[in-house]
């Protein structure tokens, strides 16, 4: 256990310099790794199914404060992925609608 003396300010600057820079390469492999899922049929059919059940696209009113309380943070956890797609995969959100729709129509024996 290393105990940080309060007065060694060059071993905190050390310190604060090595986390950042593990913060940002464990962000940087997130990003990679959210790149390779949105351009995958099969990852985007993940990501839809998971932005569906946080309930992205549904109003999370619910007659309870606490059903609608849990409404909420399910939405939230959505919107963060919605935010890390417009960030990182753009292109893939109207790719990964259509995909979905097309499958919604293949499920209802639609053709077009």
């Amino acid at each position: 256990m290393t105990t940080e003396v309060p007065t060694d300010l060059p071993a905190q600057e050390r310190t604060r310099a090595q986390q950042d820079m593990d913060a940002s390469l464990a962000r940087s492999a997130f990003v990679q790794d959210f790149k390779w899922l949105m351009a995958h049929k099969q990852g985007r059919r993940l990501m839809w199914w998971l932005l569906s059940e946080a309930g992205v696209f549904r109003n999370p009113w619910r007659p309870s404060a606490n059903e609608m309380s849990f409404a909420a943070g399910a939405m939230n956890q959505g919107q963060m992925l919605l935010s890390e797609i417009f960030s990182h995969a753009p292109e893939s959100f109207t790719i990964m609608q259509k995909e979905s729709n097309d499958d919604a129509k293949r499920r209802d024996g639609r053709n077009s």
